[in-house]
């Protein structure tokens, strides 16, 4: 009996395989870094330097099929995320100078979202990806309080690159070249 496409789609793939080991290196990555404690103080906190979640995000999201692919999907994943941390910033910025008063951090989250949904869109993201760049700004100006917010939008990004490096390299180590196919 021959298997039908639809009872062979429960398989893992090597796509599958290679996002698995992608998020199994960030979460190994980010525990080590947790239990040597090298994270950053802000104030009484102490902030993941790579953010086990959002480096795992950012590995499934880069994860392509081939290298060239992984790399376009890399670069617009830190393409939003820096977009909307850095409006994100800036609405943190704004709430601090204005007494964080949370009936003027409304009306600023919906005009930062609306402007990181459209500077998104102008560097050139697809519009899906310009919303991945709406929750980076949601989660900055909305997950902390005070300044941290500011470092937690660094750490984000600086997540976000590691996800898609460790994409890349491990794209490039366990695919093979089109022409030893």
């Amino acid at each position: 009996m021959i298997p039908t496409a639809q009872q062979q789609t429960w398989r893992p793939n090597a796509l599958d395989a290679r996002m698995g080991l992608c998020v199994v290196i960030c979460c190994l990555t980010s525990c080590i870094l947790t239990a040597f404690d090298l994270r950053f103080p802000v104030g009484e906190m102490r902030l993941d330097v790579i953010q086990k979640v959002t480096a795992c995000i950012s590995c499934l999201l880069c994860c392509q099929d081939g290298l060239e692919a992984s790399r376009k999907a890399g670069l617009t994943r830190v393409l939003v995320t820096a977009v909307g941390g850095l409006v994100g910033v800036l609405v943190v910025a704004l709430d601090l100078l204005l007494g964080s008063n949370m009936w003027l951090l409304v009306p600023l989250l919906g005009v930062g979202l609306v402007a990181t949904l459209c500077l998104c869109r102008l560097a050139g993201a697809p519009a899906f990806n310009a919303r991945i760049g709406g929750i980076t700004f949601l989660l900055v100006a909305c997950t902390l309080s005070g300044t941290a917010r500011i470092w937690y939008a660094v750490f984000r990004l600086v997540s976000t690159v590691f996800g898609a490096v460790v994409v890349s390299v491990v794209t490039q180590l366990l695919t093979r070249p089109a022409e030893d196919r």
